[in-house]
């Protein structure tokens, strides 16, 4: 809770406000009035001396009738006091000792207190009327009510309500705080977001503003990068296409016109995967509900070319995405594996498909020579390629980069991982688009 800033805006208002109740529920004691214990003294001391009083001043025939009243009206009981009586003091605890304190101040210090007399609990002070020595009792329930006042319970009420209004006031602070965050997670996974309202209060409006201004400024932008890079597809493939014609038709020796349309075929392959890297930062709408039949049609076109895949894929896929997105994110995995990791058994690579809950979920092991373990997290970067690579002609350095970024746009996770004889081990996890219905 203390990460978090509603955690921390509530902890601190909480906390001023008990702060606040606590400093002055001292100062109401200590200045405006008397402790529970010294009210309850001051209390006792009165009883003991109108009791005294009446005693001493009633005829005896009326003595024993008032003894009875006060007993039952007042709670108190008198006894006489002897040298035999069995006593337990009254100092059990912090309350009772301040109590017996209080009480010797206003009855004299001379004064017996006791908490239990010949077995009958309470608050005893001994009393003399007529030279007679006497307990006079303090009934068990009469005393807990006077030390325990009903305004504690007030107190707790008032500050279970201030700690609802520092919830309350923590929401009201964080409420756009959570809005912000969640407009930056939507530019961040479909990378646009509704506009943020201007009209709040001091540097909430102004937070807003701004993060308004720069919305529209990155959607200007990113209109002028996807007109670029339609600008650079047709005026760079073009040409190429227009050269390669020209290659076709030329008088050429056959190893010079096939090594003239393999360089133009790789010039072709770099600007395709410069334009692919670019364009898997865009995270554009879903227009299939299944993902088996691209994969499926991905493998056969491979293994077409060569590559031996063996494919463990169910019957359906149920994931919501963009065909074309599921097609780079295959045709670059494998890629890697027919330009990096060719095997000499009877297979390049095994493919395993699942699906769960509209998430896709791949694992690509290949059985080429692999990557050492400190090279892995390198592999994601844009333009790495392996020392051991470096001269190769075709690669780009960009095939598990935009893998990486297709994987990231999606809010998936993607993990590379070296396998115990060789080759390496891709897994990720494609989520969809937008919620399947009774996906599974």
């Amino acid at each position: 809770m203390t990460s978090s800033l509603f955690g921390r805006t509530f902890l601190l208002i909480a906390g001023l406000l008990v702060t606040s109740l606590l400093g002055a529920w001292i100062v109401m004691n200590e200045r405006l009035g008397p402790t529970p214990e010294q009210s309850v003294a001051w209390e006792v001391a009165s009883l003991a001396n109108v009791t005294k009083v009446s005693l001493e001043t009633a005829d005896p025939e009326s003595r024993k009738e008032l003894l009875s009243l006060l007993d039952r009206r007042e709670g108190l009981r008198l006894t006489l006091r002897t040298d035999n009586d069995q006593l337990v003091e009254f100092n059990r605890s912090d309350t009772e000792r301040r109590l017996s304190r209080f009480l010797k101040l206003e009855m004299g210090e001379r004064t017996q207190i006791m908490g239990t007399v010949n077995g009958a609990e309470g608050l005893w002070v001994s009393v003399t009327i007529r030279r007679q020595p006497y307990w006079l009792g303090v009934q068990q329930e009469r005393l807990e009510r006077s030390l325990d006042p009903p305004w504690e319970w007030a107190a707790a009420i008032v500050l279970i309500l201030s700690l609802l209004g520092a919830v309350l006031i923590s929401q009201q602070i964080n409420r756009p705080l959570r809005s912000l965050a969640r407009a930056i997670t939507g530019m961040e996974s479909r990378g646009q977001t509704p506009l943020l309202p201007e009209n709040l209060p001091g540097e909430f409006g102004e937070v807003n503003r701004r993060f308004n201004h720069m919305t529209r400024a990155l959607e200007q932008l990113e209109q002028d990068r996807r007109l670029a890079l339609a600008g650079i597809s047709h005026d760079i493939r073009t040409p190429l296409t227009r050269l390669r014609m020209e290659v076709e038709l030329a008088s050429l020796s056959q190893e010079v016109r096939a090594n003239l349309v393999d360089d133009i075929e790789r010039i072709d392959g770099v600007v395709r995967q410069f334009i692919d890297y670019a364009r898997a930062a865009v995270l554009q709408g879903s227009d299939t509900d299944d993902a088996a039949p691209c994969v499926r049609a991905a493998v056969e076109r491979w293994c077409d070319d060569g590559l031996r895949i063996a494919l463990q894929c169910p019957e359906n896929l149920p994931w919501s995405g963009r065909q074309v997105d599921l097609d780079r994110l295959l045709d670059n995995l494998f890629s890697n594996i027919a330009r990096y990791a060719r095997s000499t058994g009877p297979l390049d690579a095994e493919l395993k498909m699942s699906s769960q809950a509209g998430t896709l979920w791949l694992e690509l092991e290949d059985f080429g020579p692999g990557v050492p373990e400190h090279e892995l997290e390198r592999l994601l970067e844009p333009f790495a390629r392996l020392e051991t690579y470096r001269s190769d002609r075709e690669g780009t350095g960009l095939g598990l980069a935009i893998v990486n970024r297709i994987v990231s746009r999606h809010q998936g996770r993607l993990e590379l991982r070296r396998g115990q004889d060789g080759g390496l081990t891709v897994r990720l996890q494609l989520p969809s688009t937008k919620p399947l219905t009774g996906a599974a």
